[in-house]
């Protein structure tokens, strides 16, 4: 029984309904690359873009849980330390593990990943220790490994990210932050009480909705306007579109479901429009797969990733949210 209890908490630190995207960043850049390159990347190669930012990914959620453990003993007591499933040394250690794992795989394409590697420890442990508090600066703190994620990617066929392919990590950057943003405001009123002065606390719901205009705004104009720029063949655009044309308005319905709820906007209706980003981001992400590596690459990362997250996004929300289960 302990040794499950124990294994539950780890996984759910992991949170399952949100640990694919990082990957499949990762693997997009790589499959971009090796289009603009000529190249055909070895398996392990697009394994290791797909493990690297994962296990990033994982590392942040670690450390998140650790340094955002005594705000959550108020906040979200449900979660693994502050209900005593997981020790606070435990979070840590699974921190240092993970991003030992995700380096071994980001170094194993390159060895000038460790610099990469570096960035994101210290933009991840940053925004949990200090960013978070401080307004938009912590949206886009946020947003910086996921572009790092897509850079790293692209070293699955070879040592330098192809420039061309630089305003298309700009572009997941700024649609990370997007997505923090939407996260923070699911925790307003909580973060308020802990003393974490987020963009919506300082600044409320009507200029929060204003700054997510503008950061949807640019990370669509560099996802729709990149493959253009770039003289992109009908056929290639083909491959993508559709999944553009999924993304695109999941993105507008999540600004919809919040711009029409009550004020000050409920944690019920910020969780139930952050639940739609989570699916959008995974299409959007294996939009550009498709482009880079075709359709029957893209459908086969995007049909387990979406499967398992709803699957997980169910179960912790009959358990953390019943009201979301309704």
């Amino acid at each position: 029984m302990n040794a499950r209890r124990t294994l539950l908490a780890h996984l759910e630190i992991c949170r399952p309904d949100s640990m694919f995207y990082a990957g499949l960043v990762g693997l997009a850049g790589a499959v971009l690359a090796a289009r603009l390159n000529q190249t055909d990347p070895e398996t392990w190669r697009l394994f290791a873009a797909w493990a690297a930012p994962t296990f990033g990914w994982i590392a942040s959620l670690y450390g998140g849980d650790y340094f955002d453990r005594e705000l959550d003993a108020t906040a979200k007591p449900h979660r693994p330390i502050p209900s005593g499933r997981m020790s606070a040394r435990t979070a840590f250690t699974g921190m240092v593990l993970t991003i030992g794992l995700g380096l071994v795989f980001a170094v194993a394409l390159t060895p000038l990943n460790l610099a990469l590697g570096v960035v994101a420890v210290v933009t991840g442990v940053s925004y949990s220790r200090t960013f978070k508090a401080r307004g938009l600066a912590g949206n886009l703190m946020r947003g910086v490994p996921t572009a790092l994620a897509f850079l790293v990617g692209t070293t699955a066929s070879g040592p330098v990210p192809p420039w061309e392919l630089l305003p298309l990590a700009l572009a997941f950057w700024v649609h990370d932050s997007a997505s923090n943003l939407v996260g923070a405001l699911c925790d307003r009123d909580s973060d308020r009480e802990g003393g974490y002065r987020t963009y919506p606390v300082r600044y409320g719901d009507g200029s929060t909705l204003r700054m997510l205009t503008v950061l949807n705004g640019v990370w669509i104009a560099l996802a729709v306007g990149w493959p253009l720029a770039l003289d992109t063949s009908a056929l290639e655009l083909s491959l993508l579109w559709p999944f553009l044309l999924l993304a695109l308005p999941l993105c507008w319905t999540c600004f919809l479901m919040l711009a029409r709820a009550a004020r000050p906007i409920p944690r019920l209706a910020a969780l139930r429009a952050h639940e739609v980003l989570v699916g959008e981001r995974l299409v959007l992400a294996c939009g550009f797969i498709a482009l880079g590596g075709g359709l029957v690459l893209a459908l086969a990362v995007l049909v387990p990733a979406a499967v398992l997250t709803a699957a997980a996004r169910s179960v912790m929300r009959r358990r953390d949210h019943p009201s979301l289960a309704r």
